[in-house]
């Protein structure tokens, strides 16, 4: 199967859609997981989130919701320059913390920035060898050398796959297919990575962050360059997590019901995975 999630659980533009205006903010989370299945969780790599914090979001969320939670920066941006072993101890304390959460836990993600170049390689899997958790672990690479499709690359890919831990792929492209002429776009081209998309997968569970243009229809040869990959990794056996972000995350549910729309096309046994309410409002912006 796949799992649709987005970068955060609830977003101003998405009241009166997803869910209704006197849901209070703290409820919002159980509203989302009735839609999506999955969710990236980025406060856990900007500051530690309490024990308490984490299993209220687990309690709030359906029975087979997953959550995708980030590692701490502390362990995946201070590689060069933190000593070695208080790195193992955080992110040994992280994996300790989301014990507790493993019946509702996706591929728990470390992100490393593009500062961390091949010479930092060897740590990123030795700290895939510390995972302890029945859960899967993804990885994602931003600096161009885990781009080369030669050494750097293949040493990576080889690592991931003996370890059973998935490349997490990211699809940039449409925020860069134009100029940026407005706001959201002028912001996700200063913050988001600029890399090639590479959709390799190394384990069960692919994940995909893919990186929408605010004007919808620019996005469809991307999106159905996914629908067909995502419908060969079905047919593989695999269970992608598909993150759809866009440049201001608006559009983000909308584009990812158009990329579910997209492979039941192409594939005509498939479950639909998404399903969202109308919303004049919604389609309106657009």
């Amino acid at each position: 199967m796949i799992r649709y999630g987005m970068a955060q659980w609830q977003h101003p533009a998405w009241v009166n859609w997803l869910y209704p205006s006197a849901l209070s903010s703290s409820e919002r989370i159980g509203r989302y997981s009735t839609f999506f299945s999955t969710v990236e969780v980025g406060s856990t790599f900007y500051t530690k989130v309490e024990q308490t914090q984490l299993l209220r979001w687990f309690d709030a969320v359906v029975d087979d919701f997953q959550f995708c939670f980030k590692a701490p920066q502390t362990v995946t941006h201070r590689l060069s320059d933190r000593p070695w072993n208080e790195i193992q101890r955080d992110w040994l304390a992280f994996i300790e913390s989301l014990r507790p959460l493993q019946s509702k836990l996706g591929p728990t993600m470390l992100q490393f920035p593009a500062t961390c170049d091949e010479r930092s390689l060897d740590k990123v899997l030795a700290l895939c060898d510390m995972w302890t958790l029945e859960t899967p672990l993804s990885v994602e690479v931003r600096h161009l050398a885990y781009f080369d499709k030669v050494h750097t690359e293949r040493y990576l890919l080889t690592g991931l796959s003996e370890r059973g831990v998935n490349r997490v792929v990211m699809d940039s492209r449409p925020v860069f297919s134009t100029e940026a002429y407005c706001e959201s776009l002028v912001d996700a081209q200063s913050k988001k990575p600029r890399v090639p998309c590479h959709p390799i997968a190394t384990a069960q569970h692919p994940v995909i962050r893919f990186i929408g243009h605010p004007d919808l229809p620019r996005n469809d040869v991307w999106l159905e360059q996914w629908a067909a990959k995502l419908s060969q990794w079905l047919l593989e056996g695999l269970s992608p997590f598909v993150f759809v972000h866009s440049s201001d995350n608006i559009a983000a549910p909308t584009l990812a019901a158009q990329l579910d729309q997209k492979i039941q096309l192409l594939s005509p046994n498939y479950q639909p995975a998404l399903q969202l309410p109308q919303s004049q409002e919604q389609s309106s912006l657009w």
